[in-house]
């Protein structure tokens, strides 16, 4: 080897490390994010009494304004990396920054309501955290991180690649 392949081969290794560095900075940001949002989410919140009725779901996530999108998509990061990717995804195959990519945000939401309303075997009954995997959690997965799915580009070597912006006239 020459010593401008040996210089190659090191700057492809580099490369590679500063993708992987770059995608930490995201989900560390992120998680900057999400803990801003709810210490400032429990200071202004009032005190709840024990009487008061749980509040009812949440709309979709899309059809919320601006402010309360910024909630509920705290809440779905903070539901997303605590409890769905530990448990069913897993940090292989996954994107680092997922709520970058717009469907991965819409289907992920979805799948948290679904979750909220057939985990709730008072309402659900006995079957509804079975349906709740075979209809929901599983097809949404594959979606996600199939050839076709939003997190396809993030997977490869060079780590996470942001959604390309949309031309004016779509």
């Amino acid at each position: 080897m020459t010593y401008t392949d040996d210089r190659i081969a090191a700057e492809a290794g580099l490369t590679d490390r500063v993708a992987l560095l770059q995608n930490a900075m995201h989900k560390l940001g992120a998680d900057v994010i999400r803990l801003q949002t709810q210490l400032t989410d429990l200071a202004s919140a009032p005190a709840q009494r024990a009487e008061e009725e749980p509040p009812a779901a949440a709309p979709f996530i899309f059809n919320l304004s601006r402010d309360a999108y910024r909630g509920e998509l705290a809440a779905l990061v903070a539901w997303v990396d605590d409890f769905l990717v530990p448990v069913y995804a897993g940090p292989e195959g996954w994107c680092p920054v997922w709520w970058e990519h717009h469907e991965a945000v819409g289907r992920l939401h979805a799948l948290r309501l679904a979750y909220e309303e057939l985990t709730d075997t008072s309402v659900s009954g006995g079957s509804g955290p079975g349906r709740w995997h075979r209809d929901h959690l599983d097809p949404t997965l594959d979606r996600l991180r199939g050839a076709g799915g939003p997190f396809a580009a993030c997977l490869s070597p060079a780590g996470h690649r942001p959604e390309r912006p949309r031309s004016r006239f779509a």
